[in-house]
């Protein structure tokens, strides 16, 4: 397939999280077309399992959703950080577990037609409690609920539209052929 070719590039909005960018681009017909989209950094996504086979899962309410939902901690790097430290820093925040080590399980593009962000899935087994206040969010405050969901039961809950965090879901079940 042809690719599209970049023409111009500018800054529609800039804020602290997220920019919105408007492109004008060239299609492989010739035809010239607006192209608007959230232009993001990457994220990381962390699937903590406890020794007993949990996953460390955090609910909390998102307001896009107006609904609690389950999913697992994740975010975006700070700074010149390598993406597999912003995910042990994520995980640590958001949740009172740490990991030492974390495997790659794929990466991802979230909505692609509308935000360039991938997200980068890590597997980290032999999760360790530990002592420290959840994050409160560096621009909203964080309600965070730290949830323990046994490892067959996410899997299940997946599968039937139970975890509505469309990353989160694909987590569990590429994690589930990983395990095999």
């Amino acid at each position: 397939m042809n690719k599209w070719k970049r023409l111009k590039s500018e800054l529609a909005y800039d804020s602290k999280f997220f920019k919105v960018r408007k492109d004008l681009v060239e299609l492989p017909s010739g035809e010239q077309k607006k192209w608007t989209y959230w232009d993001s950094p990457d994220s990381a996504m962390v699937l903590g399992m406890t020794q007993d086979k949990k996953l460390v899962m955090i609910k909390q309410y998102r307001y896009m959703a107006d609904d609690e939902v389950i999913e697992f901690p994740s975010g975006y790097n700070h700074g010149a950080e390598t993406i597999e430290a912003g995910a042990q820093r994520e995980f640590e925040e958001e949740t009172v577990y740490s990991c030492s080590s974390l495997s790659p399980l794929g990466t991802f593009y979230e909505t692609y037609g509308q935000l360039n962000r991938k997200i980068h899935l890590f597997f980290a087994d032999n999760v360790v409690r530990m002592e420290q206040k959840i994050d409160s969010g560096d621009y909203v405050p964080e309600d965070i609920e730290v949830v323990l969901v046994d490892f067959k039961e996410a899997v299940d809950m997946a599968v039937k539209n139970k975890i509505v965090a469309m990353g989160s879901a694909l987590a569990i079940l590429l994690l589930k052929e990983k395990l095999k």
